[in-house]
């Protein structure tokens, strides 16, 4: 299990008393620790701890490079987004990121922070169902999370098996048709809305994703 003095759990912490968070430091840590249960249940393959800490990688690879735009941006706000998006996942619902924004509310809540600091979170947690960003700060937080799509190709492979993984329960034909839907949304129009990621990640993920729609259809 993740340690409560692990990188991860120091950025949870020093989000949550950034955002506002008045509950005690025991409190701060239990909260934290019912998130790596969470991101450790049974047929998570993809969706773990390690998503999380690579998000929050790409957000401050992000921040740091269109500095302009981030200026605006609530940064613990975001961060805190970031370790609650994928914190209900159930590979067979369709309801996960608001189920996951139900929880950060509630967590949040108890941790005393904020109404609007809540509202915030809850926003960008939903906000990455569909990754359409509206926002500033959703712009940071959706392309963040579909960093993976950029990475080489075997990161980008193994991505995808550790996905298929997650829907093992799903028939090769079921799984083509749906995923292949997937890829074909997000090539229709710019996949990253920072001006930053539509330079130098769009290419990458443009080719992984025809790549593996080519893939698909020859299956």
């Amino acid at each position: 299990m993740a340690s409560a003095r692990s990188p991860l759990a120091r950025a949870f912490d020093g989000a949550l008393v950034a955002a506002g968070a008045t509950a005690e430091a025991g409190d701060r840590v239990a909260a934290f620790v019912d998130l790596v249960r969470r991101y450790r249940e049974p047929g998570r393959h993809y969706h773990t701890l390690r998503h999380v800490a690579e998000t929050t990688a790409a957000f401050h690879l992000l921040i740091a490079a269109d500095r302009a735009p981030a200026a605006g941006v609530n940064v613990p706000v975001c961060l805190l987004a970031v370790h609650f998006h994928d914190a209900v996942y159930d590979s067979r619902a369709r309801d996960n990121e608001s189920r996951s924004a139900d929880l950060a509310g509630d967590v949040l809540g108890g941790l005393g922070c904020p109404a609007a600091v809540i509202a915030d979170v809850r926003r960008l947690v939903e906000a990455t169902a569909g990754h359409h960003s509206e926002a500033a700060d959703e712009s940071f937080v959706n392309d963040a999370d579909l960093r993976v799509l950029a990475r080489p190709a075997p990161s980008y492979d193994r991505y995808v098996r550790r996905v298929r993984l997650e829907y093992a329960w799903v028939g090769g034909g079921t799984w083509a048709a749906g995923r292949g839907a997937v890829l074909r949304n997000l090539l229709d129009g710019p996949i990253y809305a920072t001006a930053w990621a539509r330079r130098l990640w769009e290419p990458a993920a443009r080719a992984n994703l025809n790549r593996e729609l080519s893939a698909l259809s020859l299956a």
